[in-house]
């Protein structure tokens, strides 16, 4: 065996010994959207809105928990998050030739988000309630589809970093949270399938998120658990090109999750 192969079994053996628990959970997801376009003169462009039942998805998480902290916290987390939603919304706009606007515009947009995250999260662990903090690097895809009623369609894309805290408040069985985030794109961009397919830049991107999970424990190593999220996105003007650019928007997220919590 070589020293390398030894070096590696050593810190596998090592980090694998400090590891407190492993949880996995799995929820199912309802969205309810609105997404605005505004022109440079604030004045409404176009929306996107749905009710919950018509954007549908699942998520998943693994999440790594070791017996030692940093900074004063019991307990490090992490946490792989992979979530996909699809589904339709309403479009409500206009069409448009070249930047003239020709008449008012109504439509159904098929949708899809994917987004894979990895957290880590660092826990203060009291009697009655956890205060932890964390951080997130994670990549975010959107399309927009109206290529079925009106052949075109859009896809966001940005990775994107977070940094935010948690309460966990304690009740015997029961267990309810409190999450705040402040979330930043890296270099985000928006595909257009105009004019044989448009790439722009996206201007600064950034926004905030709110969890509120509510947790049963139906016994030692299973939970049920309700959550409301609310995640929101201002996306500024992209460049212009070939006459064209992305007008300021801003999304705004809101999530029903109900889901298993396994720990082992």
């Amino acid at each position: 065996m070589t020293n390398l192969n030894k070096a590696f079994l050593i810190s596998t053996f090592l980090l694998a010994s400090n590891i407190y628990a492993d949880s996995i959970k799995l929820y199912a997801l309802l969205l309810s959207m609105d997404y605005v376009e505004t022109a440079r003169d604030g004045s409404f462009l176009d929306s996107e809105t749905n009710d919950y039942r018509d954007i549908a998805g699942l998520e998943l998480e693994y999440s790594l928990d070791f017996a030692d902290g940093h900074g004063g916290a019991d307990r490090s987390s992490l946490e792989f998050n992979f979530s996909y939603l699809r589904g339709e919304s309403k479009y409500n706009g206009f069409l448009q030739s070249g930047v003239v606007i020709v008449s008012s515009f109504q439509s159904t947009t098929n949708i899809k988000i994917f987004e894979p995250r990895l957290r880590w999260r660092e826990t203060k662990k009291g009697d009655s309630y956890d205060v932890s903090i964390f951080t997130s690097l994670g990549y975010r895809y959107w399309l927009r589809d109206l290529g079925s009623q009106y052949g075109y369609k859009e896809e966001y894309k940005w990775g994107y970093g977070d940094i935010g805290m948690n309460f966990t408040f304690h009740e015997n069985d029961w267990h309810v949270g409190i999450e705040g985030a402040y979330q930043r794109a890296f270099k985000p961009t928006m595909y257009a399938a105009l004019n044989g397919g448009l790439d722009f830049d996206l201007g600064t991107t950034s926004g905030y998120s709110f969890h509120v999970p509510l947790r049963y424990d139906i016994n030692k190593n299973t939970s049920l658990e309700l959550a409301y999220e609310y995640d929101s996105w201002n996306i500024s003007a992209s460049n212009t090109v070939s006459g064209y650019y992305e007008p300021d928007s801003e999304t705004k997220n809101e999530t029903i999750k109900l889901g298993l919590i396994i720990k082992w």
